[in-house]
């Protein structure tokens, strides 16, 4: 008998990248916006009489909504649906983690903070590993295709669908009798006019201007860099004064304890990081502009993937506001990095949903891979 797989010849969704972001962004949005509302409201309790209604079965119910949505409809905008839905049923669901990696069920569990910031980092480099290692050959490319016929039978095929479409099957074996074929009944169909951006995509559009626009100014790399100078300076102050106690070595964070692992760990990653500004900055004065830009993104992960971990199990939630900022310095990086060399610099391909070759540029950074346009 021929041996049975779970998933015989499988063949990956060009856009698969695409929805699995969307579902970490929603699951990330929920959680933040769950432990907000609950500091908000001093953490009220749901239920009475010995009963506690956790949040975790709001998270089952979503994540069951989002199976059902795509078990039901075949409609390609089911799976941006399940995306969502699920990552919101997946923030409910985490949020609960304390309680169940204590004896006590302790949903304040301090170091529940840092292990459900890991768990999303793993999910977010998994997510990029997927993305770099994402091809689209000549079979997936019409099976990629062939997967819009039904938005074409119940009237839901849309002015960028059909330029999708196109794409694919030129990427696709020109002598495979099915591609012409399937060419052919694509032609035959009219495109609807794609729906007109809602509200929040224009703000985010005018946003998007705007924030370009300030990139765009002379003073913008100058003010960056010194961001990321002083905020490496602040670092190394707050490690030192870790370590000095008015004058004196000191054994740990507070007088007459020893220093933890984690207190070690963090301040090897800040001197890491710091040291990779201060080549940066090196770099930047030697007029190495880009090989100056790697270095700066570099100590940005260090600080977001190492440094940023502990402050989570130190400071729990309220390590936020410091991933936060580095966030932004990095999104500035990029930018600046785009402007200086006219190369795309991706961070897990967030984004539009992309058709890409797999090739990576030089120095290891990836090209600018063709764009298909985002569903809305």
């Amino acid at each position: 008998m021929a041996r049975r797989h779970l998933i015989d010849n499988p063949v990956r969704k060009y856009d698969f990248v695409e929805k699995l972001e969307w579902f970490l962004v929603s699951a990330v949005v929920t959680i933040l916006a769950i432990r907000t509302q609950l500091w908000l409201t001093n953490y009220p309790q749901l239920g009475g009489s010995g009963l506690h209604i956790a949040h975790l079965l709001y998270g089952g119910i979503f994540m069951a909504i989002a199976i059902w949505v795509s078990l039901i409809y075949m409609n390609r905008r089911a799976a941006g649906v399940s995306a969502i839905v699920g990552g919101i049923g997946f923030g409910f669901f985490i949020d609960e983690l304390g309680k169940f990696i204590t004896s006590d069920n302790n949903y304040f569990f301090k170091p529940a903070a840092g292990i459900i910031y890991l768990i999303f980092i793993l999910m977010f480099l998994i997510i990029r590993e997927l993305s770099r290692r994402q091809r689209l050959d000549q079979r997936t490319a019409l099976a990629n295709a062939l997967a819009f016929m039904p938005s074409t039978v119940v009237g839901d095929f849309r002015d960028g669908d059909e330029e999708v479409v196109f794409e694919l099957l030129d990427r696709a074996d020109q002598s495979d009798p099915l591609v012409a074929q399937t060419r052919r009944h694509f032609e035959q169909f009219s495109a609807a006019p794609d729906r007109p951006p809602s509200r929040l995509s224009n703000w985010i559009d005018r946003l998007h201007r705007r924030v370009t626009r300030l990139t765009e100014q002379p003073w913008f790399g100058s003010a960056v860099i010194s961001v990321i100078a002083i905020s490496a300076l602040l670092s190394l102050l707050t490690v030192a004064a870790i370590q000095i106690n008015f004058g004196g070595i000191d054994d740990g964070p507070i007088p007459g304890e020893s220093s933890s692992l984690s207190d070690v760990l963090r301040t090897l990653s800040i001197l890491v990081s710091s040291g990779l500004v201060a080549v940066g900055i090196l770099q930047m004065r030697r007029g190495r502009h880009q090989r100056a830009y790697r270095s700066f993104i570099r100590a940005l992960l260090v600080s977001i993937f190492v440094t940023r971990f502990f402050s989570f199990l130190d400071s729990q939630f309220t390590a936020v506001f410091g991933l936060v900022g580095d966030l932004l310095i990095y999104a500035a990086v990029v930018e600046l990095a785009n402007h200086d060399s006219q190369q795309r610099v991706r961070f897990a391909g967030v984004g539009d949903a992309e058709l890409v070759s797999g090739k990576n540029g030089p120095d290891g950074e990836e090209e600018e891979p063709a764009r298909a346009p985002t569903e809305t």
